[in-house]
């Protein structure tokens, strides 16, 4: 997944940077990237499911690099590329302040992606409440996802996810509250960045803040 408004930038701005790295594209590879760094093999590559379906492969097996990006020290100097592309990654990996630092370490520009927080508390099945009267548990979010993700002041905040979410209908959004779907554009965070960008844990621990959270959201939503 991406969001489509930046898929087109993001092409035409990396066919002709001699050194490009994808960093997670094992899942949804993004073809006009020179190198890859993921922890599966590249023969095992998802090359149906590629973001470019027009654009033809620049990376190649000896530029795929088999690694646990959160473990740091990634095998490249600094500013060795001259952007790299993040997308869809972040949320699911246990160590995203490491990924996110190696990557402006790593890289002149990139561009970084992942749900929004409203993606990540939204129930697309209806008559969420009732279900889970009877003992049905609906999926909020992506039930894989271990982060929440926010970009508050250009910078990317991760808060870990609990089971509180799930437990608790004050915590998550209904498709009957909203009244709708979510669009694309509500339900990812696409930041272009320059030079580097900054990247936090969030320590949230009231009950309250995950109830106001979701007030404000919804109160976004419904304006939009």
């Amino acid at each position: 997944m991406i969001l489509r408004s930046n898929l087109t930038k993001l092409i035409e701005q990396c066919r002709a940077l001699p050194r490009v790295l994808d960093v997670g594209g094992w899942h949804n590879p993004f073809n006009p990237a020179t190198h890859v760094l993921d922890i599966m093999p590249y023969a095992t590559r998802r090359a149906e499911e590629t973001l470019t379906p027009g654009e033809a492969e620049r990376f190649s097996e000896e530029n795929w690099h088999i690694f646990d990006a959160c473990e740091g020290n990634w095998p490249w100097p600094d500013d060795y590329f001259d952007f790299s592309i993040c997308s869809h990654t972040l949320e699911d990996i246990r160590d995203p302040i490491t990924v996110s630092r190696e990557l402006a370490r790593v890289s002149k520009a990139g561009y970084v992606e992942v749900p929004s927080r409203a993606r990540e508390i939204f129930v697309k099945d209806r008559l969420a409440r009732l279900k889970m009267l009877i003992g049905v548990v609906p999926e909020i979010g992506s039930s894989h996802h271990r982060w929440i993700c926010e970009l508050n002041g250009g910078e990317l905040h991760f808060f870990r996810k609990g089971l509180d979410l799930a437990m608790d209908a004050n915590f998550f959004l209904t498709r009957n509250e909203l009244g709708r779907k979510l669009t694309e554009a509500e339900s990812g965070i696409g930041l272009f960045w320059t030079g580097s960008f900054v990247a936090r844990e969030i320590i949230q621990v009231l009950d309250t803040d995950l109830v106001e959270k979701k007030r404000q959201i919804l109160a976004e939503l419904r304006q939009a």
